[in-house]
């Protein structure tokens, strides 16, 4: 590997390089937008992590069976309270308790812009700027940067932690690797199946340097793993239990292959769709980076491998890889930049150096605009107009849910308005909607069952405004008058446990 960190006396500046500093502007110039604009990736951001902290601070939640079970952390809830709590405070009527734990994570995600530098400046400042830019901008880098779920949270924190402990490499100082270490360990912690991939890492950093590498390595590990040890201690759980919990509920009993089970090969499948055309040019500079960082290769190799062996995927589920290739290339598109100018008998100027850079936006911008990203615009924000037209509904005092496909689909956090939640679902849905009207005044139900709810419930909209009605699964009725008798059996919680959801 070219130019070593430690002979780098860019390196040993303690001033940040105004390249970097605009960069991360650059940065923030597109997550705060994606943090602002989008609502989630997946459901889970909200039920798992942002339902639970809002439970913590105002005691009314809905609990989904892996909260029952006991399958989830409680660290990433707990570092989501704050914003939660913030938010609330200052706009206790409002999203804004929604919004700032995305822009929390937004700020924290810049990490992986400094590591993208990092790593290039090893190499060069051609490649620490082109690195820390396609961070910047590249659209998996930048939309899952405010994404409020362990794959993101685990991401944040390892992409660092590698810098770091290439970083170790390079200088042999104790620090980093008490750092790096604690990074992956934080990662780890967060999406454990990540762990035999960080191996990887692990083993090419503390290599036979029983002495120097592997006790800072295994402490700040340690101390990244204490973190939810702690967490979790607090909130009167028994340390890393859930993880026991997490794998007999998914691998024993295969909760997981309820929500869909794919072939190995479909990650595969789903970044070559992905990319296209862009392949052509990213492969060949992903190799080029690999000569340069085999360890984050085998890395990232490793997590897809991991990956496709389990039934149910998802493409969030192997972020980690495919950040580390869009890495890799951004890296090596510089030496294949470079081979090209060779061949042509020129330099590799700031003209080449600018449109390279454009490319890899024009890229980002193609991804992010086509089939199958493009879809993940528009995720969540139906279900969010349906709770902001409930909650806007005047003497709003209870709301059910009328055999909607999405279960759980109310969210107190979400939902924030005081009133009780009911879940009307099976066979015999009209006859209880029919029967517990003093329960509820206002009802969420698809197109395809709005003429099953009482006559009193008056047409409000529909959620969906591109879609034609029949497809329209979050349609909003109200009637007039009070809600005179308690939730009872139709309480949200109540049948959620009932129905095992």
């Amino acid at each position: 590997m070219a130019g070593g960190a430690g002979t780098s006396g860019e390196i040993r500046q303690r001033r940040i390089d105004p390249a970097l500093a605009w960069l991360l502007v650059l940065a923030l110039g597109f997550r705060i937008p994606i943090s602002l604009f989008t609502v989630y990736h997946h459901a889970d951001e909200i039920w798992q992590y942002i339902e639970p902290a809002y439970g913590l601070i105002t005691g009314d939640w809905i609990r989904t069976w892996d909260i029952r079970l006991g399958i989830r952390s409680w660290l990433i809830p707990l570092v989501m309270v704050g914003p939660v709590w913030l938010g609330h405070a200052l706009d206790p009527a409002g999203e804004l308790h929604l919004v700032l734990p995305r822009l929390c994570m937004a700020l924290a995600s810049l990490g992986t812009v400094w590591a993208g530098w990092s790593l290039g400046l090893r190499i060069s400042r051609k490649h620490a700027i082109t690195a820390a830019f396609v961070a910047a901008v590249w659209v998996d880098f930048a939309y899952f940067a405010s994404r409020t779920s362990s794959d993101t949270f685990s991401v944040l924190a390892i992409l660092p932690g590698l810098a770091m402990l290439v970083r170790f490499r390079d200088q042999g100082n104790r620090r980093d690797a008490l750092i790096g270490g604690f990074l992956l360990g934080l990662g780890f912690i967060t999406r454990f199946p990540l762990g035999p991939a960080l191996v990887i890492p692990f083993l090419w950093t503390g290599r036979t340097d029983f002495r120097r590498a592997w006790p800072p390595l295994v402490l700040g590990a340690a101390g990244g793993i204490l973190c939810d040890a702690l967490a979790n201690l607090a909130m009167g759980e028994i340390p890393l239990v859930w993880i026991y919990n997490n794998v007999f509920a998914n691998v024993v009993a295969n909760r997981s292959h309820a929500y869909g089970v794919e072939a190995p090969e479909w990650y595969l499948q789903v970044l070559i769709w992905q990319w296209q055309w862009i392949a052509v040019l990213l492969v060949p500079s992903a190799l080029l980076g690999l000569k340069r960082y085999p360890m984050l290769g085998a890395t990232a190799i490793a997590v897809i491998a991991i990956h496709s062996a389990i039934g149910h995927k998802e493409y969030r589920f192997i972020l980690l890889a495919v950040l580390l290739i869009v890495l890799l290339s951004a890296i090596g598109s510089v030496d294949l930049a470079r081979l090209i100018a060779t061949w042509r008998k020129r330099e590799l100027g700031r003209m080449g150096v600018g449109l390279m850079l454009g490319l890899w936006l024009a890229a980002s911008v193609q991804v992010s605009a086509t089939e199958p990203f493009v879809i993940n615009w528009g995720v969540g924000k139906a279900p969010l107009r349906a709770m902001r037209t409930v909650r806007g509904q005047p003497n709003f005092c209870g709301l059910a849910t009328y055999r909607i496909r999405d279960v759980p689909f109310v969210s107190r956090a979400v939902l924030n308005r005081k009133g009780q939640t009911l879940l009307i679902e099976g066979r015999q849905a009209p006859r209880i909607a029919e029967q517990a009207q003093a329960r509820y005044n206002v009802a969420v139900a698809p197109a395809e069952h709005m003429g099953e709810l009482p006559p009193a419930y008056r047409f409000v909209g529909c959620m969906s405004p591109k879609k034609p009605l029949f497809e329209q699964q979050y349609c909003v009725f109200r009637r007039e008058g009070p809600c005179t008798e308690p939730a009872g059996d139709l309480d949200y919680n109540a049948v959620l446990i009932r129905i095992d959801k």
